[in-house]
């Protein structure tokens, strides 16, 4: 992992050459000054996909106090902000800002303790387990540094708050709210992703894309019956146990071994008591 504020700067030709370079002081006082606190809170208060109302609020403000034209709202819970500098190209810098329904099990000072109502009820821990956090910390770091060195520049830098990426629909709720429309078509676009498994101070860079998410449900209908009497009904947790360990199978035998592919079934959800047998099982799965 990076320190928040590196990673996205080493994209946009700004002259990073050295360790000790003038930029790299600027960065360091920046993170210990400003970017440290926001990555804590941000840590500390995380929101989970389409409820990131307090999380783009504060983004909106660090974006607007770094001199750039804001605007929220994009895309449900969204921002754009931009600053233009000169004729030049438009370049997009998009951070992630929504959190998972995990429960953080750590000791560390910014440690979530946050628990929410999901949209169907349910009471969940939120933690920032997929890094949006470092992302958005990322993404305020660029903007200090972009106007800092607006003389080494020209172009219009669009800044790009996203909500629920987790869930898969935020950008796709921006571009149907008119997001190139109401803002200009970028010509270049940049994003990022932390990983724990990158030795730290480093950044790795691909030609192919990290992945292509989608989300499925599966509904597997049964007929219900006392759990003394399965012989009545028609046991759904059995039928989708059946479905999760078949679709192991899909990666490893009906996807070439050089293709990128992965099927994971993270929810599954049956039944309300130990001796009743259900109408009915779900699954949720990832595709990617």
């Amino acid at each position: 992992m990076i320190k928040p504020g590196l990673a996205l700067l080493a994209c946009l030709s700004l002259p990073v050459v050295a360790a000790e370079n003038p930029l790299s002081a600027a960065i360091a006082r920046d993170y210990k000054a400003s970017l440290e606190p926001l990555f804590n809170h941000l840590h500390a208060n995380p929101e989970l996909s389409y409820m990131e109302v307090q999380t783009a609020a504060r983004m909106a403000r660090e974006l607007r106090a770094a001199g750039f034209e804001v605007t929220e709202g994009v895309g449900k819970t969204g921002l754009v902000a931009i600053l233009r500098n000169g004729k030049g190209p438009t370049v997009m810098v998009r951070a992630d800002m929504d959190a998972l329904p995990v429960e953080e099990k750590s000791d560390v000072p910014n440690a979530s303790k946050v628990k929410v109502k999901d949209s169907g009820g349910n009471l969940l821990p939120v933690m920032h387990a997929c890094g949006h956090d470092v992302h958005m910390t990322s993404l305020v770091g660029t903007a200090h540094q972009m106007a800092a060195h607006k003389g080494e520049w020209k172009g219009t830098l669009m800044l790009v708050g996203q909500p629920a990426e987790e869930r898969t629909g935020g950008a796709l709720d921006m571009m149907a709210d008119g997001i190139y429309k109401r803002f200009g078509k970028p010509d270049y676009a940049l994003s990022l992703h932390v990983g724990a498994d990158i030795e730290a101070g480093k950044i790795e860079a691909s030609e192919a894309p990290f992945s292509g998410a989608d989300l499925m449900e599966i509904v597997v209908h049964g007929i219900g019956t006392h759990g003394a009497s399965p012989h009545t009904g028609k046991d759904p947790v059995v039928i989708a146990s059946q479905i999760v360990l078949a679709l192991q199978t899909v990666v490893t035998r009906d996807i070439a071994p050089r293709e990128a592919a992965l099927i994971t079934v993270g929810s599954f959800h049956a039944g309300t008591k130990g001796n009743v047998i259900s109408d009915t099982a779900r699954l949720e799965l990832t595709v990617r």
